[in-house]
């Protein structure tokens, strides 16, 4: 699914379209309960649920030029998490996300990543405004989120943003281009 059209890199980073080979590193984070704590309520993804997930980002990348990407440290060329982009459920909004691997945790890291997601959706997709969603109690993603200038905007049912944990509790947090720029 490499599609050079989606590479975002930072200092440290290239977020970038999943290869049939990240598969591995991808299960890692999708079935360590530290990782999934405030995804799915902690319960590891199922290899279905996984190839959902694929499918559902190549779907992205081909309709809509991002996606949720491998997440890379550039030094080493080791996946370590992934980031972008992605539609918010079914709501008309896109959300900018990112999950690590608890060895990254504390570095920085997950700013750097949704900098760089913020930068391509505003500057090369023209989006008009972003969104990020988080558990309420996931104090580490809330921080970041208001580190890249997203402000809190609601609490949200999963059923509410067609999520696919319906009784999910969320905050919604957004930031506008700062130019104003196009639609979402």
């Amino acid at each position: 699914m490499e599609d050079e059209r989606f590479r975002i890199t930072t200092e440290r980073l290239v977020i970038r379209p999943w290869r049939a080979s990240d598969r591995d590193a991808f299960r890692a984070l999708a079935t360590d309960p530290r990782v999934m704590r405030f995804v799915a309520g902690g319960r590891p993804w199922s290899e279905q649920r996984i190839s959902a997930f694929f499918a559902r980002q190549a779907a992205h990348l081909r309709q809509r030029g991002f996606c949720l990407g491998a997440l890379e440290l550039a030094a080493e060329g080791r996946v370590i998490g992934l980031s972008g982009l992605q539609p918010l459920g079914t709501t008309p909004d896109v959300e900018v996300g990112w999950w690590l691997a608890p060895d990254c945790w504390g570095r920085g890291l997950a700013t750097e990543a949704g900098r760089g997601a913020i930068r391509h959706g505003f500057e090369l997709a023209g989006l008009a405004r972003l969104t990020a969603i988080a558990h309420p109690d996931n104090r580490a993603s809330l921080a970041v989120m208001e580190r890249l200038g997203l402000r809190f905007e609601r609490r949200a049912r999963g059923h509410e943003l067609g999520l696919a944990t319906p009784d999910v509790e969320v905050v919604l947090y957004a930031l506008p281009s700062p130019r104003g720029g196009g639609g979402a």
